[in-house]
């Protein structure tokens, strides 16, 4: 008999060896909400310990990573997709196809850049015209909302807000941008722009910011966190808080690694919350 109980997530991502990012992270986070998780895998980075650890990204040929996607979606019936690096645009076209097919909840991290890294991946314009308007939710940071909407730097919640309107005009039905760390301030803040039957509704989350470093596998854990929330029965806007909430005790209790860039700990949340970490919502109010 088939088990139909257990909510199913599928990440289609890159490999990250240093176990913080990519669908290392995602795993690791559909886990913690109880939900059973499977991997396509587009990508492997990899350091070079010779080279101050830089960062070398190879990635798969799109048969391999089709071949993936078709095997993993016959083996299973699965709640919600969500991907972050996609790599190229042959696999990138062959998502958009499967996912026009299936109609699955898909959560969408729009990466365009590798942390620490500067190595951009220009599918921009694939992005926009396939997988947008696919989004059940999306989840750009600052500088990935910029690229898509052709702002200028964004610095600022009406500049978030303004994005997250413009990325909700291409057809994605829930925004998020992330400004995190990135804003100025004592507080780590994001933009939620959802879509309800009263019309459109923004709020503003916040937490404290834990400290300064940079952290590898934010991004991705936060998205898959809201695809696994999602999974198990939580609406948009309690998915995206429980994120940034579980987000945020792993930044707080984030593991030092000879990158320089320190890893997320994804079951902080569980098994060494930070105290006095609360998210904060608020409805939006523009400045002035």
């Amino acid at each position: 008999m088939t088990d139909t109980t257990t909510p199913r997530v599928l990440t289609i991502a890159g490999s990250d060896v240093s176990g913080g990012a990519g669908i290392e992270a995602d795993l690791k986070m559909i886990d913690e909400y109880g939900a059973f998780g499977t991997a396509v895998v587009t990508c492997v980075v990899t350091f070079d310990p010779n080279d101050s650890f830089g960062h070398a990204i190879n990635f798969l040929d799109t048969d391999l990573i089709v071949q993936q996607l078709e095997s993993t979606l016959a083996i299973h019936d699965f709640t919600v997709l969500k991907s972050g690096m996609l790599g190229s645009v042959d696999s990138a076209l062959a998502l958009a196809a499967r996912l026009r097919e299936n109609q699955l909840p898909y959560v969408f991290d729009p990466v365009l850049v590798c942390k620490g890294s500067g190595t951009m991946v220009d599918l921009k314009d694939l992005f926009v015209e396939n997988l947008v308007p696919l989004a059940t939710v999306i989840t750009p940071n600052l500088e990935e909302a910029a690229t898509l909407t052709g702002a200028d730097p964004i610095d600022s919640i009406d500049g978030m807000v303004e994005a997250a309107r413009a990325i909700r005009a291409m057809g994605a039905k829930h925004v998020v941008v992330k400004g995190g760390a990135r804003l100025a301030g004592p507080d780590a803040a994001d933009v939620l722009l959802e879509e309800t039957e009263a019309g459109e509704r923004i709020t503003v989350l916040t937490a404290p910011k834990a400290h300064e470093k940079l952290v590898n596998g934010a991004g991705c854990s936060f998205a898959s966190s809201i695809a696994a929330g999602l999974a198990t029965g939580l609406d948009v806007a309690e998915a995206v808080r429980s994120a940034k909430a579980r987000v945020a005790h792993g930044i707080a209790a984030s593991l030092t690694n000879a990158t320089g860039v320190d890893s997320l700990f994804h079951p902080a949340a569980r098994v060494q919350p930070q105290e006095g970490l609360f998210v904060t919502v608020e409805e939006y109010s523009p400045e002035g």
